[in-house]
């Protein structure tokens, strides 16, 4: 979380190559750190709690200036943003009445968060022309967003059957 800040200056300072180096060692960080957490049993309450937190203010953070910088179309920010609210407060609904085991991240989830990260560290990364090419990144974009809309349709089932069970 703490290279969320400088890497929201550079992107805003219009300093892609840096945005884009802090952007993958804070994802690369964050990806090591769960798996040694489950590599060696020692997952805590603080880091099933915090590390959600850490991907969905990186991710959100550089998906929010890369469409307001111009870089990235409204209709993705708004599907993601749509998407993370809809969670965040399910969550938290689950959370306050003891159920927060039961709505855990999904494959789908899991796998949407990863193409949004490929795609943000794509398109801020100097890398070769092809990975950059238009159509690639449109192909990127339509996943992600497939994605996050089958996982929160999945999340959604998931906390009706919470909701139902809480009120059974």
């Amino acid at each position: 979380m703490l290279l969320v800040a400088p890497m929201a200056l550079y992107l805003i300072w219009g300093d892609l190559a840096r945005a884009g180096m802090i952007f993958v060692i804070a994802a690369t960080t964050d990806a090591v750190d769960g798996w040694i957490a489950r590599r060696w049993h020692s997952i805590t309450t603080f880091g099933r709690l915090m590390d959600p937190v850490a991907d969905k203010l990186l991710v959100g953070t550089a998906i929010a200036l890369l469409w307001w910088t111009g870089l990235l179309p409204g209709w993705f920010a708004l599907v993601v943003a749509l998407r993370e609210g809809f969670v965040l407060a399910a969550s938290g609904w689950a959370r306050a009445r003891g159920h927060a085991d039961e709505l855990h991240p999904g494959l789908f989830g899991k796998a949407g968060n990863a193409l949004q990260m490929l795609l943000v560290a794509l398109i801020l990364l100097p890398l070769p022309g092809a990975l950059k090419a238009p159509a690639f990144l449109q192909v990127l974009m339509i996943s992600a967003s497939f994605l996050a809309v089958v996982s929160a349709i999945h999340y959604a089932r998931r906390w009706k059957r919470v909701r139902h069970e809480t009120h059974a």
